[in-house]
């Protein structure tokens, strides 16, 4: 069976990936793969409150449930995934580049990935 490591290799291999971070729901970071230089404990600190917020805008647009949120940037996108009640998968895309079956692979195998921890 995969290990965490081997899906943030797996993933961070991907051609249209720059970085994918694991994180808490209580905002602390578990790993990280990719590039030097990225504030992986920032990023982890700051996703459950965005996660917090789109469930908010669900919940005033009468829409439940937030799995996947994906936050487009001018050079690139944050796929956020709520892969367990305790894990959050964020998958930082990069620019120009077409992402829909990472996107598909992320949500597809949303189970597999909370497996993991």
């Amino acid at each position: 069976m995969p290990t965490l490591k081997d899906l943030l290799t797996q993933l961070s291999a991907r051609s249209e990936v720059d970085a994918v971070f694991v994180v808490g729901s209580d905002g602390l970071l578990i790993d990280q793969a990719g590039p030097d230089g990225l504030d992986g404990e920032a990023v982890a600190a700051l996703t459950p409150s965005l996660l917090t917020s789109a469930r908010e805008i669900g919940s005033a647009a009468q829409r439940e449930g937030v799995s996947t949120a994906v936050i487009e940037y001018a050079d690139g996108v944050a796929i956020v995934a709520d892969v367990s009640q305790d894990m959050i998968l964020v998958t930082l895309v990069r620019p120009g580049v077409q992402f829909g079956d990472l996107l598909y692979e992320i949500r597809h195998n949303r189970k597999q990935i909370a497996g993991l921890i």
